[in-house]
């Protein structure tokens, strides 16, 4: 965490830097809140929740004990909802139509853990017509450097309430999805409204979707998402929204 903190804040430095001294260049820093729907779609019966079944299983002997009965007393599900949180720092030109955007926020598999991940592609702010009110869309490539929620807490929050507090207690094992990391195809929509006379500022809210791309030879489970961002932004250089 120290050091992503570190990279976010030489980043910050660098690219107001750079943009006051650019003036067709955007960096803006945003403020976010909102909520998501992970579809993980995780195959339970391939990771080592089945030890915990086995374990259960013993106490219903000699009585059958199915793995879809178990899958039904936990209540284990492929999909759910989550708060999300954090920062993002957005980097664009005003001439070209292209960004990257860096995001600290909180893990769609988990509101207790945070992502850190950039996207680059293609987007624009646009004011069809003379007034504070703007529209967005952007679409690009989005690199998942490290997902802190994404494992042993994707499984705990796809089982029922009671399940999930009596498995946080003892159930944390090392990676059970694979890596932390994954690569996205990410989609964005929105609408904002720009705040002062100086248009230095805007809140607005936006639709995202998220596909995860990544080899499912690396990794099965799915951070596939979708969800509602809430955001203030304001401009770190001398241009305006």
């Amino acid at each position: 965490m120290k050091k992503t903190c570190t990279l976010i804040a030489v980043l910050l430095l660098t690219l107001a830097a750079t943009a006051q001294k650019r003036e067709n260049l955007f960096v803006r820093l945003g403020l976010n809140f909102g909520g998501s729907k992970l579809y993980h779609n995780t195959h339970f019966n391939s990771t080592n929740l089945v030890e915990v079944y086995e374990l259960v299983k013993i106490s219903h002997d000699p009585d059958p004990y199915e793995w879809p009965d178990f899958e039904q007393d936990y209540g284990l599900r492929t999909s759910y909802l989550q708060p999300r949180y954090g920062l993002n720092l957005y980097f664009a030109h005003k001439l070209f139509p292209v960004f990257l955007n860096m995001e600290y926020m909180s893990s769609p598999s988990s509101y207790q853990k945070m992502m850190f991940a950039m996207t680059l592609g293609l987007g624009k702010d646009f004011h069809p017509i003379d007034m504070d009110f703007f529209f967005s869309g952007h679409a690009g490539f989005k690199r998942v450097f490290k997902d802190a929620g994404f494992g042993a807490e994707t499984i705990t929050f796809s089982t029922s309430k009671e399940a999930r507090d009596h498995l946080a207690t003892f159930y944390n094992p090392s990676k059970p999805l694979g890596a932390q990391s994954g690569n996205l195809l990410a989609l964005k929509v929105g609408c904002g409204h720009v705040l002062g006379a100086a248009e230095r500022a805007a809140v607005g809210a936006e639709l995202f979707y998220e596909l995860d791309v990544t080899n499912e030879t690396v990794r099965q489970a799915r951070m596939t998402n979708f969800g509602l961002n809430i955001y203030f932004r304001f401009d770190l250089a001398n241009t305006s929204f």
